[in-house]
């Protein structure tokens, strides 16, 4: 199990220069990649961004490539000499051919942007990923390391919690036992002083008493809460729990809470259905923090 949150880096040297990766993930219903990548190694980006795809799950995920030339190892700046040629040719032959007066001075040579050329060859980019994929690795299996450290703490929380309503449930399948002998005894108390005599018909009590019991009857949503909670308990015990097969649990569990409250008259099953709802958010919540 692990959390949507984490954070790792890596580094390392080539024979041009230094590469350090950061990734960072955060909470997000889908996977969401941000990639920042260093001009010299932006043709790498696709292939970086591809990867990524197929590594990661669930996230924002934000991935920081840097890259920093060793030094000495960038080319100098070089004069375009052709260039230079071209200017005092041209200055010559305007105050020769065309009689213009003035002469060329250094400060307006120098601002020709043509008579410096800047370096071509950047990094080699197959030699360059050979460097980057193994930092990429490196930086994405430490924050799966963090996350899967977050991951156990969410694990412990919420199998504490699961726990929790398991019991509460185990409440409410007690509490709901005495509810047709509870009924049966106010159903007698009502007719007997609306009427004001004592005898009753025991056989019209009882055919009250199964229609009232029928329609409060809970066992159906017990049983598959039961079932929801156990599979919850499971999940988390191996580690095979997921954020979104948590959610989905969590809505399961709710609309069976919601159907016992509903159906249950009594106060009692009707305070824990209510501390039931509220451990319930508190696992959905949860749940958008495990991948």
């Amino acid at each position: 199990m692990k959390s949507m949150t984490g954070f790792g880096s890596a580094e390392k040297e080539g024979r041009g220069g230094a590469i350090r990766i950061e990734t960072r993930s955060y909470n997000h219903r889908f996977l969401d990649l941000r990639l920042r990548v260093a001009r010299p190694l932006q043709p790498l980006e696709p292939r970086i961004y591809q990867w990524a795809r197929d590594r990661l799950v669930r996230g924002r995920v934000e991935l920081s490539v840097h890259w920093e030339e060793q030094a000495g190892a960038a080319q100098p700046l070089r004069l375009n000499e052709a260039a230079l040629t071209f200017y005092l040719d041209l200055e010559k032959r305007l105050r020769e051919e065309f009689g213009v007066g003035g002469s060329l001075d250094m400060q307006s040579l120098v601002r020709q942007r043509d008579l410096v050329i800047l370096p071509e060859e950047g990094p080699d980019i197959e030699e360059e990923w050979a460097l980057v994929l193994p930092t990429l690795e490196e930086a994405v299996e430490k924050m799966e390391q963090m996350q899967q450290r977050e991951g156990r703490v969410l694990q412990e929380d919420l199998l504490s919690r699961i726990r929790r309503l398991m019991e509460q449930q185990a409440r409410i399948e007690t509490l709901s036992e005495d509810v047709p002998a509870r009924f049966r005894e106010r159903l007698e108390e009502r007719i007997a002083s609306l009427v004001n005599r004592p005898e009753l018909d025991p056989q019209r009590i009882a055919q009250e008493v199964v229609l009232y019991t029928d329609k409060t009857d809970v066992t159906e949503e017990t049983v598959r809460l039961t079932s929801h909670l156990e599979s919850c308990e499971k999940a988390l015990l191996d580690g095979s729990m997921t954020g979104k097969r948590l959610e989905f649990l969590t809505q399961e569990i709710n609309r069976e809470v919601n159907t016992i409250g509903s159906k249950t008259p009594s106060a009692d099953v009707t305070y824990v259905v209510v501390d039931m709802k509220s451990e319930l958010e508190k696992i959905r919540e949860q749940s958008q923090n495990l991948q």
